[in-house]
């Protein structure tokens, strides 16, 4: 029997001991290690899951292909996990509504729509006049409907991934920090440990001309808040593109509460303090003045894994290592791009290879 360690238990370390103890015919022994009391605690529990691949602003190239896989994978999945845990797992299939205000933005959403539809995804692109039809109380040029898209909640899909995984014979230890991956005795490890995999995986890589003396990655900071407001009525996932370049991320969560979020870097990294909470407001009442009446809840702040030298996210064998394998740098995508993270590590840990393409990410 081959020993499996995983260290780490966000998204990603969750999804992965999920698929492994679903191959029950290579009888492996999986165990996830995590430093917190509980999972999804750092980068997950900061993630507000949008799934956006089909209207992703990148239309062709090798990162597209996998967000576009992984996307494929989610309906199917989120039915299995429901069967098997009887977990509530928020999932919204309405689809995600991209609005914009740049001039150029119908033509390159009718282009985007025109190569998405050769992949198998349909985009909508709906004017001015259709907007106010369908959506009367935002205020846009034009926006891009892609209903493939969607939304989960990420702390229930971990939880529910953990419980699915233990119930097929993972076995998960909290509180369990590692500060050395040479004290790990185990025939694989997997690092999926996020900002933590710096400090774990520079000892392998001192010698290594990309890597010595830096970080592999750095922190980029997000906030989100929760908010209550009635009368807002909105289904689908909404995204903002805003003139500036930066961008908002409205997900419905049901009883008039929406999570209205942006990846944005700020000092201090702590919770957001009342100039960035009045910043997204603001950002979000010029785009639908609904939001006046909005009533914050909550607000959170957590740090994501920006890959320094790599394309994003981090996959593959350490160099000279091939019994470590990294699966992590997943900055803003690591919830969408868990299920196919998966399904790649899967395959490079049973057979050395993967027909999804990977190369690309590996260190």
């Amino acid at each position: 029997m081959q020993t499996v360690t995983i260290i780490g238990c966000g998204v990603i370390g969750a999804m992965i001991a999920y698929e492994l103890s679903k191959c029950k015919e290579y009888e492996l022994n999986v165990t996830v290690l995590e430093v917190n009391a509980d999972p999804a605690m750092v980068s997950t529990g900061a993630a507000l899951g949008v799934l956006m691949a089909a209207s992703g602003s990148r239309a062709r190239g090798v990162l597209v292909r996998l967000r576009l896989s992984s996307l494929s994978k989610y309906d199917r999945l989120i039915s299995e996990l429901t069967d098997q845990t009887k977990h509530d797992i928020l999932y919204n299939r309405n689809g995600i509504l991209n609005l914009y205000r740049s001039p150029d933005a119908e033509t390159k959403s009718r282009s985007l729509s025109e190569i998405r539809q050769r992949q198998g995804f349909n985009l909508q692109w709906l004017d001015r006049e259709q907007i106010a039809q369908e959506f009367s109380q935002w205020q846009t040029n034009g926006g891009l409907l892609s209903p493939c898209d969607r939304a989960v909640h990420p702390t229930q899909l971990v939880n529910a991934l953990v419980k699915a995984a233990t119930q097929n014979g993972v076995k998960f230890l909290w509180n369990a920090p590692v500060e050395n991956l040479e004290d790990i005795s185990s025939d694989r490890i997997i690092v999926t440990s996020g900002l933590g995999s710096n400090a774990l995986l520079s000892p392998f890589l001192k010698n290594h001309p990309k890597y010595a003396g830096q970080d592999l990655m750095q922190p980029v900071a997000g906030q989100a808040l929760l908010l209550y407001i009635p009368n807002l009525d909105l289904k689908n996932v909404v995204h903002i593109e805003n003139e500036d370049g930066s961008d908002l991320n409205i997900v419905p969560l049901g009883g008039d509460r929406y999570w209205l979020g942006a990846t944005l870097e700020f000092e201090p990294k702590e919770l957001p303090n009342e100039a960035n909470v009045s910043l997204l407001l603001e950002q979000a009442i010029a785009w639908c003045p609904t939001f006046a009446k909005a009533e914050v809840l909550e607000t959170w702040a957590g740090d994501r894994p920006r890959p320094v030298a790599n394309q994003s996210p981090i996959l593959g064998f350490v160099p000279d290592y091939p019994h470590i394998l990294v699966a992590t740098g997943h900055y803003r995508n690591g919830v969408l791009m868990a299920p196919v993270t998966a399904q790649i590590t899967k395959d490079l840990l049973l057979t050395g290879t993967s027909d999804l393409p990977w190369r690309p990410f590996t260190l």
